[in-house]
Parts: structure tokens; sequence; C-alpha cells
């Protein structure tokens, strides 16, 4: 609870106009202007990140972090992200279902990441009473190779609502919902875990913004399936506008044990008009 007060007073903030996301992982239930798009590109940095189906442990590095957004009108918003490099350092392997293939004398191994697919609708827009509501859906795709210790070789689903709201320079919002997670093990069985986040974004000046958040998962299982256990992460940040761009930069700490224990992103954000834009 002390750990909780201290982020709401602190982090839970944002900026009044556009939806952004990046360097959160909580999604707001803001929609890009009608015509809008955005490409986001980043990389980070995660300290002692974990692999229980390969067994892997070590410091892993995401190159091409990337995601495109863009409206379908008012009320929706589709999402993709991939991430086009990932490399661990292994620092330790130990026995577990998968055997990876790796590379420098069994001290590396590399992959590129899955494709998620999402998509947001904004059901109910805020007013001065009552917060903005909406709901997501999210596919994982099954790209990354199970052989390079970095995938799970399985289709994830996700699903929840969003909630919003604004107090002068205060976004606050949060996420709730449930992830089906196939098991990356054995064939035919899943585990369902609850989805939650809870973050946002204050305004410190015309270019710069705070940003924070607590996000993860919970297995209400007492042995999960490998690979479907529960993870959670508090990310602090900032967001910088200058040419044309928003910057990023954040630190994240895990919350659980098979969560990284830390990590740095760093990244950047384009609007543009999209091929659905309409000039007046």
């Amino acid at each position: 609870m002390v750990l909780l007060s201290w982020f709401l007073v602190h982090t839970l903030f944002s900026f009044i106009t556009a939806a952004q996301q990046r360097p959160l992982l909580t999604k707001t239930p803001t929609i890009l202007d009608p015509g809008r798009a955005s490409l986001e590109f980043g990389l980070k940095f995660l300290q002692n990140a974990k692999f229980p189906v390969s067994g892997l442990r070590g410091d892993q590095t995401s190159l091409g972090v990337m995601g495109l957004n863009f409206s379908l009108g008012k009320m929706a918003e589709v999402q993709t992200e991939w991430t086009a490099y990932n490399f661990l350092s292994v620092t330790h392997a130990s026995i577990a279902p998968i055997v990876p293939e790796l590379s420098s004398n069994g001290r590396a191994t590399s992959d590129f990441g899955d494709l998620r697919l999402s998509t947001k609708i904004l059901m109910i827009p805020e007013s001065k009473q009552t917060p903005s509501f909406g709901v997501f859906t999210s596919v994982e795709l099954p790209n990354a190779s199970t052989n390079k210790g970095l995938g799970l070789n399985s289709t994830q689903y996700r699903g929840g609502i969003l909630l919003g709201k604004h107090w002068g320079q205060l976004h606050a919002f949060g996420n709730l919902g449930l992830g089906i997670l196939s098991n990356p093990v054995q064939a035919g069985s899943q585990n369902d875990v609850a989805l939650y986040g809870l973050g946002g974004i204050y305004t410190l000046t015309e270019k710069i913004n705070i940003a924070g958040e607590i996000f993860g998962r919970w297995s209400t299982r007492r042995v999960p399936p490998v690979g479907t256990e529960s993870l959670s992460q508090l990310r602090l940040g900032l967001q910088v506008y200058q040419a044309g761009l928003r910057w990023d930069i954040a630190g994240s700490v895990g919350l659980t044990s098979l969560s990284p224990r830390s990590g740095i992103i760093f990244g950047l954000t384009k609007e543009f008009d999209s091929f659905f834009h309409r000039k007046k």
C-alpha cells in the first residue's frame, strides 16, 4: 500500500491531447484523431531477464521495438507491435522443457519478437463527471522460435476494459482484463490470467511530460504452466516533444520473481496523416 500510494501521488499524470502510450504499456482509452496514424520506434535493455521455458537468464537487448497505430474514425484504433531483434547475453542456463540452440559457446542467443495485433474501441467518451470507457482486444502470434530460447511458440489472447479521466494536467488511466495464454509445453491446455495496469502522464511544460505505471498479469494457479507465470513491473519515465517527434525514456523495476530485475527503455513517436485521412 505504501508503494501504491507513492505511485499515485507522484506518477498518475497525463497530457490532454492525443493518445500517447510510449513508454508505457498500460493502454489509454484515448483514440488518435480521425485520419491520423503514429509510428513508434525504440530500444530497451533489461537486466536479469528470465525465460522459464528454455531455462535461460541474462541481460536482454531489444532493437527495433516498433509500433504502428492508426485510427478508424473517432471511436476505434488499430495497433501493431513487433521487435526486429532480441539479443540475450546468457548468464545462467538451467534444466527446462526446451533445450535452446545457443551461440558464442553457449553464452548468447538472438531472435526477432512476436507480432501483436490489437484493437481498442472507445465506447463512452469522457465527460466532466464520468471517465472515458473503452475495450481492447489483442492477439500475439508465435513468430519467435523456441529453438532460440526466447519465444513461446504459442498464440496468446488478451482483452479487457479501458478507463481514463482528466483532472487538469492529470490524466489517470487503467486497464483490467483477461489473458488466455496457451501452454507452450503441453498442447491443448492453457492458463487464464488477470491483466491489470494503472498509469498516467503529467504535463510539466508544453514540451515535457512525466509518465508512470504499474503493469502486469496475475496467475491464480498455485503452479501455473511454465511460461505463463505472474509478471509485474513499475515503469517511470519522461516524454519530450522536439523536432516534430515525441521522444521518451523510462526505467523499469520488476515486482515479481520472474520479471526482469530492471530495465531502460528509449524511443520516439511520429504522428502523421494516414491513408484514411480526408482532406477538407
